[in-house]
């Protein structure tokens, strides 16, 4: 079984060597090989593999494909996603990992046993514990909440996955990867299969991932259901309205015809009311144009355009010839 790697970086080449290294010694059948590609995601610091590439032997190939700008961790799997497919007859699966030892190596024997069980199928990791701080894994609780909360579908993995390459065009094709992998594949309607896998520790360095980086992953996620989150808060705001217009007609009522409205409370309340009525209304006809917009804007479909990033592709694993650089 021949698997590419697609694993994005930016800057941090420390865990990238221990990555590469860890790769190389997992306990796995004989006939799975290794190419990686890691994905430069317009880093600027210089690459730097501190591994002895002229000893690996599972690992066949290193090649970095490096981007001309920094697209974010999403986009960079995308691009590298679609690298794959260009060579697909090279390879039989596709693992999508990060390169700082959350997604652990000697899991990925799990994921192939799986494979080999549901051929066809998509594996992914879906997460158990995960290690950090608790007020990130509350935020990490609260985006799962919204998402689900917005879209009416459950996430409960990230990148870490293994995919056969007779189903990688279909995902290549979705426009929806550009934006959330996990979001692309809970909508591709491709048959995923979920394997419980525990998240490692870093090999190196502190996460990149704070507070902002989270909301933008969640809203990137939120993206590829864009359609059905704005009709939900089409919904939402109808029924806001309606519930306000009862409120009215409600306090109306008790000014005309009971003697329990206190002077100047129904004027007051109803105002507020009107208020309210107004705000959902302008959120109405807000969600309505950009359902109509987002029907008519022109898409990124990454099999035709994400190859458009790729600034060069460098071979790493011969350490003793200079690097080989394609523009």
């Amino acid at each position: 079984m021949k698997i590419a790697i697609v694993t994005p970086v930016f800057n941090d080449w420390a865990s990238l060597s221990q990555l590469i290294g860890a790769l190389d010694k997992i306990n796995a059948p004989r006939d799975v090989h290794f190419h990686v590609f890691p994905v430069d995601d317009g880093s600027s610091d210089p690459v730097v593999v501190d591994y002895p590439l002229q000893t690996l032997q599972r690992i066949r190939a290193v090649e970095m494909i490096r981007l001309i700008c920094n697209l974010g961790h999403q986009r960079a799997i995308a691009v590298g996603l679609v690298e794959v497919y260009q060579r697909r007859h090279e390879f039989d699966a596709v693992l999508v990992m990060d390169a700082d030892g959350e997604d652990r190596p000697e899991d990925i024997p799990r994921l192939i046993d799986e494979l080999r069980r549901r051929p066809h199928h998509l594996i992914c990791a879906q997460r158990g514990q995960r290690p950090g701080l608790l007020l990130f894994r509350i935020w990490y609780a609260c985006y799962k909440l919204a998402f689900r909360l917005f879209t009416g579908a459950r996430i409960d993995f990230g990148n870490f996955c293994l995919i056969p390459v007779d189903q990688l065009e279909a995902l290549v094709s979705n426009s929806s990867l550009w934006n959330n992998l996990a979001g692309a594949l809970t909508r591709s309607r491709l048959p995923l299969a979920r394997l419980p896998i525990d998240r490692g520790r870093r090999y190196a360095g502190q996460s990149k991932m704070n507070f902002v980086s989270l909301v933008m992953h969640g809203l990137g996620a939120i993206a590829v259901y864009s359609d059905i989150a704005m009709v939900r808060l089409l919904l939402a705001t109808l029924s806001i309205s309606a519930i306000t217009v009862l409120s009215i007609l409600c306090v109306g009522a008790i000014k005309l015809f009971t003697t329990l409205a206190i002077p100047g409370w129904a004027t007051t309340a109803a105002g507020i009311l009107l208020i309210i009525l107004a705000q959902a209304l302008m959120l109405f006809t807000i969600a309505c144009f950009n359902i109509i917009n987002a029907r008519s804007a022109k898409v990124v479909i990454p099999r035709l355009d994400a190859l458009d990033f790729i600034a060069t592709r460098r071979q790493l694993l011969q350490p003793n010839r200079a690097a080989e650089v394609v523009e």
